[in-house]
């Protein structure tokens, strides 16, 4: 727990630091006064040793006479308890006196022969140089005492020093418990401000985790007050920067993803977003309407194996611009057309696959309706042409002879042409909408005036057919603005169905009327009836619900589709309810004021 902490982590290292000062100070200070004692010790030999009042070759006794005496060698080298004087004989390798109580004392006077014989100085004599003092360092004998040494060489024999640690072990012991209070001092001391220098660092860092901490949670209204001009100012600082500017950003991100969203969920495209795994991660509203699904979990090729689009993830992320990535595809009897593409991040590398789902439901149906228009339109053609063609044949296979048959045969031929004629006319009135090339003649005229005219010319073919046909005028109809041509052409087109398709003795009412800022015409009849599920396509072109007795009864399948034109250029609207066997009720609306379209 301790080492995890960066405030006493900086504690430890205080105190580390403080201990290797005290080991440093300890180690150097040893050396310093052993080093101190062995050169004052070494000094004094040399200087006492160049004013030894011997010959260079002196014999054994003379040495010890002259060493045990009370001599100037005395006074010279003056022997203490922890300072010896061994001399040694190089020839016949003894010691021929010592002043060591090691020596003197001990029953195994040999033990310090062989001890001496171990000194790296007194070696070096014996192969013949003048003094060894090559060993400035403390050495230990056999008992474990701590020494320094030194050898000289005189004639034959050699002079050899030791200076034993208890001269100065005491100072030095004195040194050493010196520094250990001191170093217990320090380490407390250390430990104390280190902990208070290590607050003034850690404090205002644990202040800047705390905070980022709720910033990672999502409050970015995060501000630390900047104490000082120090490097942990700089970072207080840096960090309410950051804190700042992170606000802003992810304010924008989700002001964007928020855009995008709500773009993705009002449009009317399907969007479905997969990743590189094939997991779905969006599919906006209208995919999943087009869909007919609740909620979109599928992968890719799930997906596309259900709809049979017949791509697989693969496909669509490495073919590039190679291959078809669109597929059209029937759900529910809607028609979608499905297109893929591979969208990419910041380093241009894909990142996924977006499926865009397009309906295209009214556009199959309006390809539908422009095959089915160019196959009625032959079928219509091919029908009285082939009739023409047929008895025409005949007329020329010598039939003209017989005239009555032949009068017949041209009668059917006129009609058929005649037939032809209104469905040219008609084709060629629709083209004329279609193209905006229709010419319009507005002109103020009495919606009333119109309307009864219309029934009173339907009355003579009404009363072949045993039908009662009545008008009914209902308030103050004010005048309105149009083509009287083809307002006529509509309300005849309308009561000219009515009485076609109602059974003798029938009836049929039209009733005249105003609502709102609308004159209206509603004509309702006793007729035949039409199936639901024929009713919203009898406005279609060449859309007959019983196409042989359409076919009868000499119509072209227009006249609604015409009749739709025409008051939609006013501003008006067609519409019609009915029921099988019951009757047919057409209703035709327009503005008192309205005005054709440009057309």
């Amino acid at each position: 727990m301790f080492l995890k902490s960066l405030q006493w982590r900086l504690v430890w290292i205080f105190m580390a630091i403080t201990v290797s000062i005290t080991i440093v100070i300890w180690f150097w200070l040893n050396q310093s006064v052993e080093l101190s004692y062995y050169q004052t010790f070494k000094k004094d030999i040399e200087r006492n040793y160049n004013n030894w009042e011997m010959k260079d070759n002196p014999s054994p006794e003379e040495i010890i006479y002259d060493l045990r005496e009370n001599r100037n060698s005395i006074l010279i080298f003056r022997v203490r308890d922890y300072l010896s004087i061994t001399v040694f004989d190089k020839k016949q390798n003894k010691i021929i006196y010592s002043s060591d109580s090691k020596y003197n004392n001990s029953n195994n006077p040999e033990g310090f022969y062989y001890d001496i014989l171990k000194s790296k100085n007194l070696n070096e004599v014996l192969l013949g140089s003048e003094k060894g003092d090559q060993n400035p360092r403390a050495a230990k004998d056999n008992d474990g005492r701590v020494f320094f040494d030194y050898a000289r060489s005189k004639g034959d024999f050699i002079v050899y020093f030791r200076f034993y640690r208890e001269e100065w072990g005491g100072i030095i012991d004195k040194f050493n418990n010196i520094l250990l209070v001191g170093c217990v001092f320090g380490i407390v001391a250390s430990m104390a401000l280190g902990y208070i220098l290590s607050k003034t660092i850690t404090v205002p860092i644990v202040d800047i985790m705390h905070k980022a901490q709720r910033l990672a949670a999502g409050d970015f209204d995060q501000a630390l007050a900047v104490k000082s001009d120090d490097e942990i100012g700089k970072l207080t600082g840096a960090f309410n920067y950051m804190a700042g500017e992170l606000k802003n950003t992810l304010l924008e991100i989700s002001r964007e993803k928020n855009k995008i969203e709500t773009i993705l969920n009002y449009m009317t495209d399907g969007i479905i977003a997969f990743n590189l795994q094939g997991e779905v991660i969006h599919a906006n509203p209208a995919s999943r309407k087009m869909l007919g699904v609740g909620e979109f979990d599928k992968n890719f090729n799930d997906f596309s194996r259900q709809y049979e689009l017949g791509i697989r993830l693969e496909d669509v992320l490495y073919l590039g611009s190679t291959g078809n990535k669109e597929r059209n595809v029937e759900v529910d009897g809607r028609y979608l057309r499905v297109h893929f593409v591979v969208f990419t991040d910041e380093e241009d590398k894909a990142g996924g696959v977006i499926a865009v789902l397009q309906d295209i439901t009214e556009q199959e149906k309006l390809d539908k309706m422009r095959r089915e228009f160019v196959a009625n339109v032959s079928h219509e053609l091919r029908t009285p042409l082939t009739s023409i063609k047929s008895y025409a044949e005949t007329l020329m296979d010598g039939i003209l002879e017989d005239r009555d048959t032949a009068e017949r045969f041209l009668s059917v031929i006129n009609s058929e042409a005649d037939r032809m004629t209104r469905l040219v006319k008609d084709l060629l009135q629709l083209s004329r909408f279609d193209s905006r090339q229709m010419q319009w003649n507005i002109q103020d005229l009495s919606f009333v005036d119109l309307v009864t005219g219309t029934v009173e010319k339907m009355q003579l073919e009404a009363r072949d057919k045993d039908l009662c046909v009545e008008s009914y005028v209902i308030g103050d109809i004010p005048n309105i603005k149009g083509d009287r041509d083809r307002i006529e052409q509509v309300v005849l087109n309308v009561l000219s169905n009515a009485v076609k398709y109602t059974p003798r003795g029938g009836k049929i009412t039209v009733y005249i009327g105003k609502i709102y800022s609308d004159v209206y015409m509603k004509v309702v009849d006793t007729g035949i009836g039409i199936p639901r599920e024929d009713l919203p396509r009898i406005f279609e072109r060449f859309y007959r619900v019983d196409k042989a007795r359409s076919r009868e009864m000499g119509g072209t399948g227009l006249g609604l589709s015409i009749a739709r034109e025409i008051v939609e250029a006013h501003g008006g609207t067609i519409s019609a309810s009915s029921e099988v066997e019951k009757g047919t009720e057409i209703t035709v609306s327009l503005p008192v004021q309205g005005l054709a379209r440009e057309m």
